[in-house]
């Protein structure tokens, strides 16, 4: 778990604006969110592309979601 933290971490220790430092964490992690659902895709025998684009767009709405609510 802390492993997984760093790449969402780094774009705020390179960027120097934190509104795009904090999109483009926000962009790291639905990368790794469709990345593990690929994994998770393959291992339950199930088309990788289709369990990846889910877990993809399921982090864009929580995204979006907090977007909505201020943050």
């Amino acid at each position: 778990v802390v492993l997984s933290t760093f790449p969402v971490a780094i774009p705020f220790m390179l960027i120097d604006e934190p509104g795009t430092a904090l999109r483009v964490s926000n962009a790291v992690a639905i990368a790794m969110l469709y990345a593990c659902g690929s994994i998770l895709g393959s291992y339950a025998g199930r088309p990788r592309w289709v369990v990846g684009t889910i877990m993809a767009v399921l982090g864009i709405v929580l995204v979006a979601i907090t977007i909505a609510l201020g943050g």
